[in-house]
């Protein structure tokens, strides 16, 4: 410890905080599940196997997150421990998109969500506190800005129109429908003819002037 610079102890110290912190978070989610999973058991097994599993869960993240950072933080050109540090970040916004997301409400009205979203290269520059050798790293990130909601309301329902037929159209109706009948009568009254007077006449008269005729021969 003694061999670190004040920048150096300082970065190992927030790197041990750091991985403390993650292991105590992920070790307390993982005994509170066991620790429910167990309700079968009694109330201090229960609370003996919550607290096993948190102490193995937050040890494990706390070394392997240490030892990770520590790593990061190392020189590869010296070799120096924990001598790694951002020294400068550039963003630069490489392109912008709207976005839009429509949620349907209880009420039938819509829950509109508009933004812009714009991806950013990240430069981020580090230099070694000890031999002073610097490197870049880049990585692209997205970013929302001009955040905004609107409700738009229910659309009204068309009220149903049950309107009756047109007076020219019952006229119409009416009228195709008295001259259907009619000409069905008039079928009707030239399938059954009446009889003709005239015919009848005329062979009675025939008949008449035979027997006339007759009776003068006689």
């Amino acid at each position: 410890m003694s061999q670190l610079s004040q920048d150096q102890a300082a970065l190992k110290a927030s790197i041990t905080k750091a991985a403390l912190i993650w292991g105590v978070i992920l070790g307390a989610l993982a005994g509170g599940v066991i620790y429910m999973l167990n309700d079968e058991l009694a109330q201090p097994m229960r609370s003996i196997i919550g607290a096993g599993v948190f102490a193995v869960i937050a040890a494990l993240i706390f070394v392997w997150r240490s030892k990770a950072n520590s790593k990061s933080a190392q020189c590869e050109k010296c070799g120096a421990a924990f001598s790694i540090t951002r020294t400068d970040r550039a963003e630069e916004v490489k392109s912008s998109e709207p976005k839009e997301t429509r949620e349907a409400q209880p009420d039938y009205s819509t829950k509109v969500s508009t933004w812009v979203e714009d991806k950013v290269e990240v430069t981020d520059t580090y230099a070694c506190a000890k031999c002073g050798d610097t490197t870049t790293k880049q990585h692209t990130k997205t970013v929302k800005r001009d955040e905004a909601e609107t409700v738009e309301p229910a659309p009204e329902k068309e009220a149903v129109k049950t309107s009756a037929p047109a007076a020219g159209e019952r006229t119409e109706t009416s009228s195709k429908s008295a001259a259907s009948g009619g000409s069905k009568k008039a079928v009707d009254d030239g399938q059954k003819p009446a009889p003709n007077d005239g015919v009848s006449t005329s062979s009675k008269s025939k008949n008449g002037a035979q027997k006339s005729s007759a009776g003068k021969k006689w």
